[in-house]
């Protein structure tokens, strides 16, 4: 065999070798999955939220006065119309806040309800000033009072020959759902029981 034929044989078998080891690999580009998690949004801003409003309603909003106790001081009246006091005194264990005009009920010496009607606001200015003005919040600690004034007619009115008289009464003070425990608080209000309060006020 001549050189060049030995040269071109040598040529032919590497070139045989580079397709047998070409056809037995490939490359291919791995395919990385992706996975998605769909839960929850994070749980420490969540959390950390919760408890900031929490803390900022618990802050703002501040309970009724639902336990509370009433006594009724000594009314006076001129030209037939009659004023006095209820002091209200808080009895449960915590502050609470009234801000508003309180409801009256009234009942007779057997307990049987009188009609009532209920007017926020007085007619004849009195002392003190904040019992003439507008509603505003007052915050009772426990054991602590505060006062609404009270006024009513005494005059019969239309076919009325006389006013039922009562013996007791309770108040409901402004936003609460529980009423006192009833006191004694005689009063004769004419014009179908209608009787006319101030806004809660602080205590003297």
């Amino acid at each position: 065999m001549t050189a060049r034929r030995w040269a071109l044989a040598a040529v032919a078998s590497v070139g045989v070798m580079v397709a047998a080891c070409s056809s037995g690999s490939h490359t291919t580009t791995p395919t990385v999955p992706t996975t998605v998690h769909h839960g929850p949004p994070s749980t420490a801003s969540t959390s950390t939220t919760a408890a900031a409003q929490s803390t900022t309603s618990t802050t703002v909003a501040s309970a009724a006065c639902n336990q509370v106790t009433a006594s009724a001081g000594p009314s006076q009246g001129a030209a037939g119309t009659i004023t006095g006091v209820v002091t209200v005194t808080n009895t449960g264990p915590s502050p609470c806040t009234a801000n508003g005009y309180p409801t009256v009920a009234l009942f007779s010496g057997s307990g049987a309800p009188l009609t009532v009607t209920m007017v926020d606001g007085l007619s004849v200015t009195v002392s003190p000033a904040s019992a003439n003005a507008p509603p505003s919040a007052v915050a009772l600690a426990p054991s602590s009072s505060a006062q609404f004034a009270y006024q009513y007619s005494d005059v019969p009115v239309g076919s009325e020959t006389s006013c039922p008289t009562s013996e007791t009464a309770r108040v409901t003070m402004p936003g609460a759902a529980t009423p006192t425990p009833n006191f004694a608080f005689a009063v004769s209000p004419c014009n179908s029981g209608t009787v006319r309060v101030s806004p809660v006020y602080s205590g003297s």
